[in-house]
């Protein structure tokens, strides 16, 4: 199916199909579990489970969690603490980390860009082990997987596939699992800073734009990848899509996004401007959260 609208996010792909279908009921060849258990957070996991669930949602087959608060972005510790729970959990499941992992985290994107920045902001606040072991094993901790860390930069400035940069580097250091982080679009514009999404189905940077690289998988590196992200950026059909909620009906506003669509001048992506406290808040939040998991 041709969505209209540009996402990362399994979960909205899943609403777009299903309410271009008209159907309330689950999409054959997916899996869906709620808990809403937590006034603060929604945690919902959708898994593909076959070739034509992953055609129809135009997402691999595999697992999606995706953790949604408005209070995410908050900077009341509380709900830090909470935040950092629930991401460090899903992270560990969905990774199925062992306690003698070595882990490679790459940070996605153009770390001069701010809504693209979040993947080298978490790489800078993690805690790096595993150049420890080798030249200062006394320093090691006990306790601490053996995590190594890069930040690869973007094709226009590099020259070179950002995978093919990171399997050289998995080639060379043999970790036993990929952690990427990158920033993602969504199409619901209150999903924007108060969205996480946890997924072993690999990563194609850039997808959500439509400037689509090599993806970043189990397929392509050989070893397990978890893709971390959290959408920074909306198009403008999203935004247009909302903003005419209260006096459009569905076939209208339909009418008009597929004209904003098919004429280029509106093909661009939109960030708030309250990125730059977005992007540092949710980076710490996202670092605490991976500098926990790899704690044993």
């Amino acid at each position: 199916m041709n969505f209209s609208f540009k996402t990362d996010l399994a979960l909205e792909n899943r609403e777009i199909y299903q309410k271009a279908q008209q159907k309330d009921a689950e999409i054959p060849g997916i899996s869906t579990f709620l808990d809403d258990s937590d006034q603060d957070f929604m945690l919902t996991k959708v898994s593909i489970l076959t070739n034509e669930a992953s055609s129809a949602l135009s997402k691999p087959k595999g697992d999606f969690i995706t953790i949604e608060s408005p209070l995410l972005n908050s900077e009341i510790p509380r709900i830090d603490v909470k935040t950092i729970k629930k991401v460090s959990k899903a992270l560990f499941e969905t990774g199925n980390i062992s306690k003698k992992q070595s882990i490679l985290v790459v940070g996605l994107g153009n770390s001069d860009i701010t809504p693209d920045s979040l993947g080298s902001k978490v790489v800078e606040k993690l805690e790096i082990t595993r150049h420890l072991a080798k030249y200062s094993p006394e320093l090691l901790p006990k306790k601490h997987r053996l995590v190594s860390a890069i930040i690869p930069g973007v094709l226009g400035t590099t020259g070179i596939d950002t995978c093919e940069i990171v399997k050289g580097i998995v080639e060379k250091t043999s970790p036993e699992l990929v952690i990427v982080i990158d920033a993602l679009a969504a199409k619901e514009i209150h999903r924007v800073g108060t969205t996480i999404q946890i997924s072993n189905a690999g990563i194609v940077p850039g997808s959500g734009v439509k400037n689509n690289r090599n993806e970043i998988s189990h397929k392509t590196l050989g070893v397990p990848v978890v893709a971390l992200g959290v959408p920074t950026v909306v198009s403008v059909p999203s935004i247009v899509h909302d903003a005419t909620d209260n006096f459009l009906d569905e076939n209208e506003k339909n009418r008009v996004i597929n004209s904003i669509t098919l004429n280029k001048k509106y093909d661009f992506m939109v960030t708030p401007n309250t990125i730059d406290d977005i992007v540092e808040n949710l980076s710490k939040i996202i670092a605490k959260s991976i500098n926990k998991t790899l704690t044993f």
